[in-house]
């Protein structure tokens, strides 16, 4: 039984009344939902790559602040 058939089996337990919030809380999850900015696969497998890299290296605070313009606590 996955995570999502137990979800399932308690909310259909639940009384009605207590139905309400977890209604609210799931529309609003489907309604955020969205494919249209989806990373494409070779966009997700570069973004695994990049996890994966045992020494990464970063941007300093000033490189990110003179591309977006301003300051970033370090």
């Amino acid at each position: 039984m996955t995570v999502l058939d137990q979800f399932v089996a308690f909310a259909k337990d639940l009384p009605a009344d207590r139905r309400e919030p977890l209604d609210e809380v799931l529309g609003a999850i489907m309604a955020t939902y969205s494919t249209e900015h989806a990373f494409s696969d070779a966009e997700a497998v570069e973004l695994d790559r990049r996890v994966a890299e045992p020494k990464p290296e970063y941007s300093s605070p000033a490189t990110i602040a003179e591309l977006l313009g301003k300051r970033f606590k370090a």
